[in-house]
């Protein structure tokens, strides 16, 4: 890393300061230096701010000297640098690395991610100086701790340092006494872009009135939030033109065009040209009109000035801080495209047709290994809490609370039989990324299915991802021995630090059984294997010399070294079980530590969790089985959104696969005796049911996050320990729903909810009765 000297008498040496994207999640209050150049740092004081860097304050340490940075004297900082170039504002982009001089980086508070810094840095700075350089906006005269710099001013007082090519527009603009003044208008056409949006919010800032043009039907709340004065929808041109010119008396002085050449030709024609013989002002981002009216002065964006005169850096940076701690500027919301590169054309494609509107898209590139997921909310949670796991403790303190799970999609197709367009990877670096986004956001446990990719090493890896979650094995007796399984788990456990469990399955998919030559037993002695199968994992865990004699194992005298983790609260790896018939429901009771429910009504809910807490009593096991259940999520914005959402998942359903699982459910059927056992499965005829398997619509978890968190608040206060989720797509809803949903259910824990049935039942029951046909 090498040392640049900056022009000006006054300055010293000055590193450049390389900062890897990969560790930019300012994590740290302290900065990482070498002890050998630690000496020439000036100490910095501890505000709100995180992860502070070396950037000498160009007023008050401007002589302080800082030696050449040689290998041997590394800085690594943890910063936030706006990369522009003055010939292409768009060319940081695709930075690895953020190379840049030390008065042109910021500290970034702690609530914000560099997810969400990437949509706003060159934007900030483009309205910056467009605003207070070419339209002369005095930011020094916004009030209290608002103030900002007089830029204008600043570069006038400094003509050596302007370069030649921006000289014009910086010391031979726009007049003083032509300056907006509190309550002058001011127009963007553009509003909704980046630097449209910080646009507004520095012209509020010093009191002037915003008109604001844009698609009005995508943008309009946001704008509206931001506090634009006039709001015009962009689709007519000179019908918005017209609107304008009216709402301002034809009295509009000072225009920002954020779009391109035709759209900064219509902005002009809205300015005022002749009152008073005052001009008028258009700055325009990307381009000027073709054709240039009289009486308005035309301005592009000297953006170079930024890169060039420290002071101007300074003040930029400073008051960009200053207003990200205070909360006075408001960066966009994002919407982060996971997948690198490739991901792209999806993305853009979800834009298109409405799945991802009116937030800005960041797509991560570079080693995801070494990337974190931050929230699509950037000013919800402190995201050094997110990282170091705060964040989830908090969420997970109470120890009454409702724990969450999610079905880890490792088979392909997602978790609906739908042709639906699904954002759900099912290879093992996507899940990756999902478990850790996952356990960051408060899920406690993640469930593994064994139909495509094998579940044991699935769970293995998965274990291996994280530091918290739980992870579920899939375990189908009959495949599986239990001596293998025991041993298999028992190792995960050790080298997962006490992390395995394990699902047990007895299997109603005949081929499962029959494509590899096992026996297709009828259901009740796959119950009863299932029954032997726990049993024998519990047995094995637990005793030093383990002996059983079954109907379908054996063992005599059997070791087992190591055997897994046991704790107070967990003797050995959790063994969840479900299934619906009475002999499921009766091998829970007996052996299992949580029974699985599927989606049903709020009687059948009733019904299951009475019905096995006194099978669980007749075995001696009072308070020993929890219970879990089933639920497909679908948390929109609104109810109806939400349930239209549904109905195309259910419109575009697979029928030739729903016909198979058909087949297989009435297999299932006849092959018990008990044809009143599997009554439960006879709904899942339907194919609305098969659509999403175990039932999951019907846990009725569809809706906007205040309805779904009601309803979570009534399936706790039935006796239910642990909500198994799906959703349709995993590159996003397993973080929304941890901040949107998750924090919710954990704010209404607080205020006593989830614990009085009755009252439960009172809100949102009604939503579970059964109906009659």
């Amino acid at each position: 890393m090498s040392s640049i000297s900056r022009q000006g008498d006054d300055i010293e040496k000055q590193p450049y300061i390389d900062a890897h994207e990969h560790n930019k999640y300012f994590m740290q209050e302290e900065t990482k230096v070498n002890d050998g150049f630690r000496q020439y740092l000036p100490k910095l004081e501890h505000d709100n701010s995180r992860s502070y860097g070396p950037r000498q304050e160009h007023s008050r340490k401007r002589k302080i000297y800082t030696p050449d940075a040689r290998p041997d004297r590394e800085i690594l900082v943890q910063v936030f640098g706006p990369s522009t170039d003055y010939r292409s504002i768009r060319k940081a982009a695709f930075q690895e690395y953020l190379i840049t001089t030390d008065f042109k980086v910021a500290r970034l508070p702690s609530n914000l991610s560099t997810y969400t810094a990437a949509t706003f840095g060159v934007a900030y700075v483009s309205a910056f100086v467009g605003l207070g350089i070419s339209l002369g906006f005095n930011f020094a005269s916004a009030e209290g701790e608002r103030q900002g710099p007089d830029i204008l001013s600043t570069v006038r007082s400094l003509p050596k340092e302007i370069p030649r090519d921006v000289q014009e527009e910086c010391l031979d603009g726009i007049a003083e006494h032509e300056r907006p003044r509190k309550g002058d208008w001011f127009a963007i056409w553009g509003a909704s872009s980046n630097t449209g949006l910080a646009a507004i919010q520095l012209a509020k800032l010093i009191g002037l009135r915003v008109i604001a043009v844009a698609d009005l039907t995508r943008h309009g709340k946001r704008l509206v939030d931001l506090g634009v004065d006039v709001q015009v929808d962009r689709n007519d041109p000179p019908r918005a033109i017209a609107i304008i010119a009216n709402t301002t008396n034809h009295g509009l002085k000072f225009g920002l065009d954020t779009v391109g050449k035709e759209t900064a030709g219509y902005l002009q024609e809205a300015l005022n040209r002749s009152r008073g013989g005052q001009q008028a002002h258009l700055v325009g981002l990307t381009g000027l009109p073709e054709e240039k009216l009289p009486g308005i002065y035309h301005y592009n964006v000297p953006i170079r000035v930024f890169h060039t005169v420290p002071m101007l850096g300074e003040q930029a940076m400073e008051w960009l801080e200053q207003l990200l701690i205070k909360e006075f500027l408001h960066p966009p919301d994002i919407f982060v495209a996971f997948g690198g590169l490739e991901s792209v054309n999806g993305v853009l494609d979800d834009m298109r047709n409405g799945a991802v509107s009116g937030k800005r898209i960041v797509v991560p590139v570079g080693n995801m290994e070494h990337s974190r997921p931050m929230a699509a909310d950037s000013t919800a949670v402190n995201k050094c809490d997110i990282e170091n796991f705060q964040h989830a403790d908090k969420l997970n303190s109470d120890p009454s609370r409702i724990k969450f799970a999610y079905w880890v999609p490792n088979v392909s197709g997602g978790l609906v039989v739908s042709k639906i367009k699904q954002r759900t990877m099912w290879d093992l670096d996507s899940n990756a990324r999902y478990a850790r986004t996952a356990e960051r956001y408060g899920f406690e446990y993640a469930l593994t299915q064994e139909n495509q990719h094998e579940s044991v090493s699935f769970c293995q890896a998965l274990l291996h991802h994280t530091e918290r979650l739980r992870v579920m094995a899939a375990l189908l007796p009959g495949p599986w021995n239990p001596a293998v399984a025991a041993k298999q788990i028992a190792s995960i456990d050790q080298y997962s630090k006490g992390r395995a469990a394990v699902n047990i399955v007895s299997g109603w998919f005949k081929t499962e059984f029959s494509s590899i030559g096992q026996w297709w037993l009828d259901h009740d002695a796959r119950c009863r294997r299932s029954y032997e199968f726990v049993a024998c994992l519990r047995g094995i865990w637990s005793q030093e010399q383990f002996n059983f004699d079954g109907d379908f194992y054996q063992f005599r005298d059997y070791p087992l070294k190591p055997k897994p983790i046991s704790r107070p609260d967990r003797p050995y790896p959790e063994i969840f079980q479900g299934g619906n018939s009475a002999e499921a429901r009766e091998n829970a009771a007996a052996v299992s530590d949580y029974y699985f429910m599927n989606g049903n009504t709020l009687e059948g809910f009733q019904e299951q969790i009475k019905n096995v807490r006194k099978r669980a009593e007749a075995h001696g096991r009072t308070g020993h089985v929890k219970f879990a259940v089933n639920a497909f999520i679908i948390a929109r914005e609104s109810e109806s959104e939400a349930l239209q959402v549904l109905q195309e998942i259910r419109g575009k359903a697979d029928k030739e696969a729903v016909d198979v699982l058909a087949q297989q459910v009435k297999d299932a059927v006849r092959s018990t005796r008990n044809k009143s056992a599997m009554a439960p499965m006879e709904p899942r005829s339907k194919i609305e049911e098969l659509v999403q398997y175990s039932d999951g619509f019907r846990t009725k978890l569809i809706g906007t996050p205040a309805q779904i968190a009601d309803r979570i608040m009534l399936i706790k206060s039935l006796g239910v320990d642990i909500l198994l989720t799906a959703f349709l797509h995993y590159d996003d809803e397993i973080q929304r729903f941890g901040e949107q949903v998750i924090s919710l259910v954990r704010k209404l824990e607080a205020e006593g909810r989830g614990k009085d049935k009755a009252y439960e039942i009172s809100l949102t029951g009604d939503v579970y009765q059964a109906r009659k046909q």
